[in-house]
């Protein structure tokens, strides 16, 4: 008898453990998650970019991820369109992508909003060159080269050019499927 109720006392105790296992890994879970959402202000996921020229020092911008549908609006923002030859009650058609443009708007939304106002939108700036709208600055603020860097980086940042991983979890590389 004292073995059954041994038995059913060790169930209890392993059932409330793997409910208290189950409770920690859900919470765990939704750490992770609460993190994976918070990729465009993570202290860790931005990087500071010094621009000099010449050695000498110009200014600083801070660069972080994007997302999927950051890229796909800096792609539509950088597109021209036609009317659809097949009939002009179509939608219209695309016609070409501004590559430097789209580029500027990787840029523009690649850098953190303090950065957004601060540089690209700087009122004299616009005022001076009389701009529309603030990714219009980072034509007239960086060079072709600087340009090409910082957007490449955001790509970097943003996963795009990791080969063959999805992340590191202590040390652990995953493929990609």
């Amino acid at each position: 008898m004292a073995n059954k109720e041994e038995a059913m006392e060790k169930e209890t105790v392993t059932g409330l453990e793997t409910a208290k296992n189950r409770k920690e890994a859900e919470y765990d879970l939704v750490t992770g998650l609460l993190a994976a959402a918070e990729f465009k202000t993570a202290e860790e996921n931005i990087t500071e970019v010094e621009i000099k020229r010449n050695g000498r020092y110009l200014f600083t911008v801070h660069l972080r991820p994007i997302s999927e549908p950051e890229l796909r609006m800096a792609r539509k923002k950088a597109i021209t369109y036609m009317p659809n030859p097949q009939n002009k009650k179509l939608p219209p058609i695309e016609k070409d992508l501004d590559v430097a443009k789209f580029n500027s708007w990787i840029i523009y939304l690649g850098t953190t909003e303090e950065d957004q106002k601060k540089i690209w939108g700087n009122p004299n700036i616009m005022e001076k060159y009389s701009l529309a709208q603030p990714v219009d600055t980072i034509d007239i603020l960086l060079t072709y080269g600087e340009k090409m860097r910082l957007s490449e980086l955001v790509d970097d940042i943003s996963g795009v050019n990791d080969e063959g991983t999805t992340g590191e979890t202590t040390g652990e590389t995953y493929a990609k499927n």
